[in-house]
């Protein structure tokens, strides 16, 4: 018979490590470490050069958003890939992404380098690229959580924010260089190169599965039981509120930053690339005080405040008629960025019995991939009135709702957010354990 979700795990919900070591000396965090900067490099290079090149085809700033949405509409399937992920060896689908996107990367640089890319195979390309992103979460993420000691995982993961915000200062500026000299081709070739890169690491992996209990329950009953689990936490609950709010009237605002860079602002492609890498420098700064400073009874509070920041910022940004001043405004933003996406896997993968973590994982890819529905409301806006309106409307409503998700979910402002949550359902598993169960009718008779 399955646990019951609610109790399943709930006398420990962190995964015990036999051993705690730094992470830096721990070489399959390494490596896990080594594969995401290599791919976030290449996802913020990536996005720079197809929004760019779907500008420079299409003139169309919807046509714009909806690259971006067809990338992250595949974290839907972020339950499904979490369920999979349960049944094989994580490292295997890991080395499947990456041979996916080498071979997309491929495919672009080949139709541009002949002259016959279209709308499109850009699309096209973004959709594929976004499905492999989908499995980020349940995959390398939650084997981040089973190579490291359980009171370290905050710092892992923000580790591994800091360098994916690294990533985001190296990308975009490549992104830039290449479009400006060599051309789109450029990028799409560092694909091949990157990606590759990171198969021949994750290829080198010792990696072994932790042993879990046969699970026999079919997909829709481990859906249930996931939706069961995180709904008896509140800091879940609240966590993925925020998450789904900053999705989708946050981060669109991304999409559109070139455009009102380009188009506003009056840049060039180099600038450009520079105006999102110094995002990256910002996000870097905030990931390196997060490792040094943050512990788990901190994780709630940045996560909401960052979140916050983000938000203000990009309001900020969407009234700045300056370079400079945009320049510094989303450099401020970085911090922010760097808070949300560093403390939203940590509170999940800290918080999560080692049986629920791929799924409490998979549910924060799914709540991701409901945040396209903003690309195309922003794309939207952009063509009905203007890039910089369409992102102050979008930011505005994220700053508000985001603001009200606080009220809604105290424990988010709570100094012991963790503490508190791990005691609330400790406490519920408790009472499941006292509660007799009721004898069947033909006990009775």
């Amino acid at each position: 018979m399955n646990a019951d979700p609610s109790r399943r795990g709930e006398s420990n919900p962190v995964m015990s490590s036999p051993r705690a070591v730094s992470i830096v000396k721990n070489p399959q965090f390494v490596r896990l470490w080594a594969i995401g900067g290599f791919t976030s490099t290449m996802m913020w290079l990536d996005m720079l050069v197809i929004a760019l090149l779907t500008l420079d085809l299409t003139d169309s700033p919807f046509l714009v958003s909806l690259t971006f949405f067809l990338r992250f509409t595949p974290m839907l399937f972020g339950v499904g890939i979490s369920l999979i992920a349960d049944r094989m060896n994580r490292k295997y689908l890991m080395l499947f992404g990456l041979s996916v996107q080498v071979a997309v990367s491929a495919a672009l640089a080949a139709l541009v380098i002949t002259d016959t890319i279209e709308f499109w195979h850009l699309g096209l390309g973004a959709f594929i690229t976004g499905t492999v992103m989908a499995s980020e979460f349940p995959v390398r993420r939650t084997m981040i959580g089973e190579v490291v000691d359980p009171d370290r995982v905050g710092r892992a993961v923000a580790l591994e924010s800091g360098t994916s915000a690294g990533s985001r200062i190296l990308g975009p500026i490549l992104g830039g260089a290449f479009l400006a000299t060599i051309g789109a081709e450029g990028g799409f070739l560092l694909g091949i190169v990157f990606y590759g890169t990171a198969f021949v690491v994750a290829l080198s992996m010792k990696y072994q599965p932790p042993e879990r209990e046969v699970d026999r329950a079919g997909p829709f009953q481990q859906v249930r039981e996931g939706v069961s689990y995180i709904s008896g936490s509140q800091l879940m609950v609240g966590t993925l509120v925020v998450t789904l709010l900053m999705n989708v009237f946050g981060f669109p605002y991304v999409s559109q930053q070139p455009v009102v860079a380009r188009e506003d602002l009056m840049v060039n492609d180099v600038l450009v690339g520079a105006l999102q890498s110094i995002e990256g420098l910002g996000s870097f700064i905030g990931a390196a005080l997060i490792v040094a400073f943050a512990r788990p009874q901190h994780y709630a509070r940045i996560y909401l405040y960052g979140s916050l920041l983000f938000l203000v910022a990009i309001v900020v940004f969407s009234r700045s008629d300056w370079y400079w001043v945009s320049f510094v405004t989303v450099f401020i933003g970085g911090f922010g960025m760097a808070s949300f996406a560093a403390m939203q896997s940590a509170i999940m993968i800290y918080a999560a019995s080692p049986a629920m973590r791929a799924r409490v994982m998979g549910s924060v890819a799914m709540f991701i991939g409901l945040g396209p529905m903003g690309q195309l409301i922003i794309g939207q806006l952009a063509e009905w009135l203007d890039p910089q309106t369409a992102i102050l409307i979008i930011g505005g409503i994220g700053l508000v709702t985001v603001a009200a998700s606080s009220i809604a979910f105290p424990i988010l402002r709570n100094g012991r957010a963790t503490e508190v949550d791990r005691e609330q359902r400790r406490a519920q598993a408790r009472e499941l354990e006292q509660t007799p169960e009721l004898d069947s009718p033909s006990d009775s008779a």
